[in-house]
């Protein structure tokens, strides 16, 4: 979940938005100026991962767009970051990163760019659209571990016991 604390001073106190919390969901979430308000990628975990979320008040997240392949804890490049700009432009591009590149032993990390639109300043269509289609043998290597396949064996043995 993601939360907003307000003070006047950047060392506190700290008072908490009684909204809170503003996002309901996201391990990796990155925020950024769009047009009067601001937009969320909420990348991973919870019931709103996978999505992308606007705020024209700042405060209230509506979620404006599902998506697929977002960015490992996107960093973007927001040329409205550090200006004082009322009407953000959006994003076009930004870092990311991979974890485990060579196994979780050594667990070497691997920055990449990624490319989106998310920019009032172009419209490729081709970046809007998705529909990934995984071959089966994808979703089964994703398949049970041996100790949940055990409990539904246990669990089928017990219904026809019954």
């Amino acid at each position: 979940m993601q939360g907003l604390a307000i003070a006047d001073n950047p060392l506190g106190p700290f008072t908490k938005h009684p909204l809170n919390p503003l996002i309901n969901s996201g391990h990796e979430t990155t925020l950024f100026p769009f047009k009067e308000g601001i937009a969320a990628i909420v990348i991973r975990d919870g019931n709103e991962s996978n999505t992308i979320q606007y705020a024209k008040d700042w405060v209230n997240f509506e979620v404006a767009a599902h998506t697929e392949l977002l960015p490992n804890a996107g960093g973007p490049y927001v040329p409205d970051a550090f200006t004082d700009t009322k009407y953000g432009r959006g994003i076009t591009w930004g870092i990311s990163h991979f974890t485990a590149v060579n196994g979780y032993k050594t667990n070497h990390s691997m920055l990449t760019r990624f490319d989106t639109d998310l920019s009032l300043d172009i419209d490729d269509q081709q970046m809007k659209s998705h529909g990934i289609i995984n071959t089966p043998e994808y979703h089964w290597r994703h398949g049970l571990t041996r100790q949940q396949k055990k409990r539904i064996a246990e669990q089928n043995k017990q219904l026809i016991n019954k």
